[in-house]
């Protein structure tokens, strides 16, 4: 008998209100994808998972990727679904396909979708979801914030920030934290374009305190704080992509193509 189920991967939040707006609705929106599985999270934020069974106890609903494949064995599923919450096809996702098809023996089958820019539709249809609360004017821009990788998968930031532009979005901006684009770059496309204001926010899945204080706060490193320092106008926008209703649709729209 066919028993199907969706395990949900994203590296978690601690923020329980966070949480709620967004990995709990992701999680019930990916139930409409796939009526009939039942649906798993696991996190790979193993200080999380310390955390939240400290805060809870031994019933906290709370796994890594292992634990929750074992779950379900133990469970009687036959059929997996893994969708991570990832927005490239990076180390992490690479460890996680390994992970995941090493267990590849104990299911009947077993499916990986795709991470958040996966193609050029996604890069499109990410521009115009991240764009779509926006107005700009003539004189104000944007500027996204991701954190960069070192893997060389970190170039579709860079096709990201070609996307927008080619999709319209001139005044629309890519930068990160650890990689190409950096801030300086954005400030001097900033800087030429005559811009006055610049509206930041986090390109990140859910964004902890520490991740919005590196993109929004009042800190000397802070990708606003350097905006200001810069001579323009900031306004912080701390919203992460998770509560993006055209974000989780592209999410849901990768797991509706392994599902059976």
């Amino acid at each position: 008998m066919k028993k199907k189920a969706i395990l949900s991967v994203s590296f978690g939040t601690k923020d329980a209100e966070l949480e709620k707006r967004t990995l709990d609705v992701l999680e019930s929106e990916y139930k409409e994808v796939v009526p009939k599985a039942d649906v798993y999270r696991a996190i790979t934020n193993e200080a999380l998972i310390k955390i939240k069974h400290e805060l809870e106890g031994d019933d906290a609903p709370v796994y890594a990727v292992r634990e929750s494949l074992a779950r379900m064995v133990l469970d009687g599923v036959t059929h997996v679904y893994v969708q991570p919450a990832y927005l490239l096809h990076g180390r992490e996702y690479e460890e996680l396909v390994n992970m995941i098809f090493s267990h590849k023996a104990d299911f009947v089958s077993v499916k990986c979708g795709e991470p958040l820019l996966a193609s050029q539709e996604d890069l499109e249809a990410v521009s115009n979801a991240i764009m779509s609360d926006y107005n700009l004017a003539d004189d104000e821009a944007v500027c996204f914030v991701g954190h960069g990788s070192e893997h060389y998968t970190n170039a579709i930031y860079c096709a990201l920030d070609y996307a927008l532009k080619d999709q319209g979005y001139d005044n629309a901006h890519i930068a990160t934290f650890n990689a190409y684009p950096k801030i300086d770059k954005v400030i001097d496309h900033l800087l030429k374009n005559k811009t006055k204001k610049v509206f930041v926010s986090p390109f990140m899945f859910v964004a902890g305190e520490s991740a919005l204080e590196g993109v929004a706060g009042d800190g000397a490193d802070s990708i606003a704080t350097k905006l200001r320092e810069a001579g323009f106008t900031v306004e912080a926008k701390r919203v992460c992509l998770a509560e993006n209703e055209k974000i989780r649709d592209i999410f849901k729209k990768h797991l509706a193509a392994i599902a059976e």
